[in-house]
């Protein structure tokens, strides 16, 4: 099965304490480090410290911001067995550090484990998010403006 002939559920990858609406103005980097903390709770084998190093490693000089709106941080760990995810909408874009001509309106980090045996998810996953989050449905989720409603909107996209 090619990655195109899947369309991945994100809302699987997802819980309402998963999903911020952030409401304050805040960089790539403080809201990277909000959805790790947000993806961390709960999981004390987890370092965010050390997750979000890694995260802003791949970051550095190649954005993960489409021109969608929607930034896609990510990183494949060896401590990890399953995927981790949260999502961040943002009533108020972020302009992106490395291309300031994209603004974040949406971000969705995830978390894929190391293995190769996984490799082929993390890429349904990616296709999944580049399809499924154009500026539309952006805005959609943006006016829900509730985890809960925007999970349950998640949920509901095939």
């Amino acid at each position: 099965m090619s990655v195109k002939e899947h369309k991945f559920n994100l809302g699987s990858l997802l819980s309402p304490a998963k999903i911020l609406v952030e409401k304050e103005s805040v960089t790539k980097t403080a809201l990277i480090k909000k959805l790790i903390d947000a993806v961390c709770q709960g999981e004390p084998k987890l370092d965010g410290a050390d997750i979000l190093a890694q995260v802003l490693k791949r970051e550095e000089g190649i954005s993960t911001t489409l021109d969608t709106g929607l930034s896609i941080p990510h990183a494949r760990l060896e401590e990890i067995t399953d995927f981790k995810a949260a999502l961040a909408v943002l009533p108020s874009p972020v302009q992106d550090p490395v291309n300031p001509n994209l603004s974040i309106k949406a971000m969705f980090l995830f978390l894929s484990p190391a293995k190769p045996v996984f490799f082929q998810k993390h890429l349904q996953i990616l296709s999944s998010l580049a399809e499924t989050f154009k500026p539309e449905f952006i805005d959609e989720l943006i006016a829900l403006g509730e985890p809960a409603q925007i999970f349950a909107r998640l949920e509901g996209q095939r």
